[in-house]
């Protein structure tokens, strides 16, 4: 067996010769996207301790811990953080906050398959049952309270079940793109997407052909959210950020791929979880698929998820569908973050 040590003396000596500010965390990576969850090293004022508290301190007073984390040069355009948040609020186990390269989103679900996984792996929260093949637990987040099922096998953790908000779609319409009117929808599945179905404007999902897809993204992005985007039911303004392109599998209908483009212009490695998510929710709104169906929603470099229904909900102006998203998570690696005071980019600068 491979010796494994804490860090050398003289890596500790560095770290306690002046305040470098050491942050452990653990790496993890959700279906090819990655995950940084923070074990220790950030400390938060005394009263701030809900989710929600925790996330807004973060964003007006300690900002420089997210980009730290998830900016270059540690970081990058992909990379995002979880900072776990140890309540008991809304009946959840655990809480979370999500890191992102430009925002502190609601929910993210590539992220809390990772998060969950380095729960059940490092075992997190000692109340679990460890040799269990099936362990539920919750997570608060900020878009609210998800489930989770961990799923074991002869003691291995092979797949992460969530049980995700309520998912949507808010509005159909069209969009000019590249001189021409495209139909495009709204679609929420934790986070907001503007969603297109590729066949509308003959773009090829391929991975060689990323730089295009982040080229028209970035046009859809500006064009469809340049006057504000707004909830038609309750007027209430959207943080809209997102694009989905998608294209439905012509051998099955239970089949799709979704390629996310987040910003600066970079592809999710993984399907999306929040946009799998969405994804299913409009394909039953539709009446494209059942909601007892199982949809497989596939990345740009062909890493999976499957999405089906774990309620649906009805009005007279919406459909709202709570999914079961799953997916497979793997530790691959643990760090110490340190800030050296003279370094003029220790707090990290924004992705290209």
């Amino acid at each position: 067996m491979t010796q494994v040590s804490t860090l050398p003396q003289h890596a500790l000596d560095w770290l306690t010769k002046q305040d470098r500010q050491p942050c452990i965390a653990v790496d993890s990576h959700t279906a090819g996207n990655p995950t940084r969850i923070v074990l220790s090293g950030i400390s938060l004022p005394v009263g701030i301790v809900t989710v929600d508290q925790v996330r807004v301190w973060l964003r007006d007073h300690g900002d420089h811990w997210r980009t730290r984390l998830v900016h270059e040069p540690r970081g990058g355009g992909l990379t995002c953080a979880v900072l776990p948040i140890f309540t008991k609020e809304d009946g959840c186990d655990i809480g979370a906050v999500i890191l992102e390269p430009g925002s502190y989103p609601p929910m993210c679900g590539h992220c809390m398959i990772g998060f969950a996984t380095v729960i059940v792996e490092l075992g997190l929260l000692p109340n679990l049952p460890v040799d269990a093949q099936k362990i539920d637990f919750r997570i608060r987040t900020p878009a609210g309270p998800v489930g989770v099922t961990a799923w074991k096998e002869y003691g291995k953790l092979k797949s992460i079940t969530l049980t995700n908000v309520e998912s949507f779609t808010v509005i159909k319409g069209l969009c000019l793109v590249d001189g021409r009117e495209v139909a495009t929808e709204l679609l929420y599945g934790g986070d907001y997407y503007i969603s297109v179905d590729v066949r509308e404007i003959a773009l090829s999902l391929d991975r060689s052909n990323a730089t295009e897809i982040v080229r028209v993204a970035r046009r859809l992005r500006a064009t469809y959210t340049e006057e504000g985007v707004r909830d038609p039911l309750s007027g209430s303004a959207l943080d809209v950020y997102q694009v989905l392109f998608y294209e439905r599998s012509p051998l099955s209908e239970h089949r799709v791929k979704v390629v996310v483009v987040a910003p600066p212009g970079v592809i999710d490695r993984s399907p999306c979880g929040t946009g799998s998510s969405a994804i299913f929710a409009k394909f039953v709104t539709d009446g494209l698929i059942g909601p007892a169906d199982v949809l497989t929603t596939e990345s740009i470099i062909g890493s999976t998820f499957t999405v089906t229904a774990k309620d649906v909900r009805r009005t007279p102006d919406r459909t709202f569908i709570t999914p079961a998203l799953t997916g497979s998570a793997f530790i691959n690696g643990f760090l110490t973050i340190a800030a050296d005071a003279s370094d003029a980019l220790a707090n990290g600068f924004a992705p290209l």
